[in-house]
């Protein structure tokens, strides 16, 4: 099989520039409304990140004391939060908490699973059809106490092949009666995702 020639390379360059991104525009403008819109959630202005900034760096050299076993048990309760989320089965996804369990993001708190439950529901329409991938977990902790701090990517997986944006989630957990729930989790999005959603909603506001 020949190499292709520059003709070929330019016009597959050109191809590739031509992916719509307005559904991800799209997305981003309307998770923004959701969610500030949300009686489940307390509005708040939005930030930039600063909880993984320079001077915040002492999780990723916290000592780890947890067990293999417990430790594969959190990398499992990562995973199935993610799945649960894709599969729209929140009370699924809820149910890895703990019923007083804190949610907190750039937009606001949802305490307690069944507020969670409803916060998710509200914006169903807007979280479906994802890809949630959770990726470079760091894990600190020990006997019943943990924390897990890891990045969190987005794609789209029905409409485009198109990234949605990224995130870094703090989560704590305790293993209680023999199983590990989160207890407390903090999602904060990473700067050029903030920026592309407050770009969008500016944009919307002009129109």
């Amino acid at each position: 099989m020949s190499s292709m020639d520059e003709h070929e390379v330019e016009l597959i360059i050109l191809q590739t520039r031509k992916i719509d991104m307005l559904p991800i525009k799209r997305w981003m403008f309307a998770v923004a409304i959701s969610i500030i819109a949300s009686p489940t959630f307390i509005t708040s202005t939005l930030t930039v990140v600063t909880a993984q900034e320079a001077d915040n760096k002492a999780y990723i050299t916290a000592e780890n004391k947890l067990v293999v076993a417990d430790e594969m048990a959190i990398r499992q309760v990562i995973a199935r939060l993610n799945h649960a989320l894709d599969a729209s089965d929140y009370p699924l996804y809820a149910s890895f908490f703990a019923e007083e369990a804190v949610f907190t993001s750039d937009f606001g708190n949802a305490n307690g699973s069944e507020k969670i439950v409803l916060a998710l529901e509200a914006s169903r329409p807007l979280i479906t059809n994802k890809r949630h991938v959770a990726a470079n977990l760091v894990i600190s902790g020990v006997g019943d106490q943990a924390k897990v701090t890891s990045y969190l990517v987005v794609f789209e997986r029905a409409e485009s092949l198109t990234y949605v944006g990224s995130a870094i989630n703090i989560d704590t957990l305790e293993k209680r009666d023999g199983q590990w729930v989160v207890v407390r989790h903090e999602s904060e999005l990473d700067p050029a995702t903030l920026k592309a959603i407050q770009s969008a909603m500016k944009a919307e506001k002009a129109q």
